[in-house]
């Protein structure tokens, strides 16, 4: 989607998955590409102007909404910030200092379910939308 908008980006790319997430099942949004390519800008987006929000923010959004239209189901949202840079994985909302190489005290495992899981990644429940926001703008 070359020169789309934030909103255009959000809706083809990201919002079935969140709206899919509130049902039940598990779903990813990564972006992956060259430095410079806009992938920071695509995922947060730029702060300081609504309309250029990323597909996270927008995510939480959705999610809460969603979660607001079953009221007849119980959620726990949990927060968790991964970056993977230079083939370090980096807890970005964890107050653990960086081991010796640079990276997290972190790995990626699968289950005998052959679910994966990240190992040492933090979780922060979060009740509404702007605690889970705060943490967005912890780990940036």
């Amino acid at each position: 989607m070359h020169n789309a908008s934030q909103e255009d980006l959000f809706s083809y790319c990201a919002q079935d998955v969140v709206v899919s997430v509130a049902n039940g099942f598990n779903g990813t949004v990564m972006c992956y590409g060259q430095t410079g390519a806009g992938k920071t800008f695509t995922m947060n987006g730029a702060t300081p102007n609504f309309k250029y929000r990323g597909i996270i923010p927008r995510s939480v959004t959705q999610i809460f909404q969603e979660i607001g239209s079953h009221s007849d189901k119980d959620f726990t949202i949990k927060v968790s910030y991964l970056e993977i840079y230079n083939e370090q994985m980096f807890d970005l909302l964890s107050d653990q200092p960086r081991d010796k190489t640079g990276g997290s005290a972190i790995s990626i495992q699968d289950d005998s379910k052959g679910e994966v899981h990240v190992k040492g990644l933090s979780q922060c429940v979060v009740n509404n939308e702007e605690e889970a926001l705060n943490h967005l703008f912890e780990g940036e």
